[in-house]
């Protein structure tokens, strides 16, 4: 495959849901790279993309044949503030069930 063909995510922040794993990954500016043979969405990792942060602003990758699927926000800013829709969402769900 010519990595000239797939989408440009430059910019860009994307939460990727892999085949048989139910939490995201999430990177900012992400690009595609080969590695080892396999073509690899490599991006680095937002700060808010963990509880912990343990693996926030570092470089992170995830092996596109290995995509279930994903959402692509238009920048750091609208994925931040879609994190933040649903945090309320769900705080107000689990009070509701309390």
């Amino acid at each position: 495959m010519n990595i000239d063909s797939f989408p440009e995510f430059t910019g860009k922040c994307i939460s990727i849901l892999l085949i048989d794993e139910s939490h995201s990954h999430d990177l900012n500016d992400p690009h595609f790279e080969y590695q080892g043979g396999r073509l690899f969405i490599i991006g680095t990792i937002p700060k808010i993309s963990t509880e912990s942060g343990w693996s926030a602003n570092q470089i992170g990758g995830v092996a596109w044949d290995r995509v279930r699927d994903y959402v692509l926000f238009d920048n750091l800013d609208s994925y931040l503030n879609a994190v933040k829709i649903s945090e309320s969402y769900n705080a107000a769900s689990k009070s509701e069930n309390t």
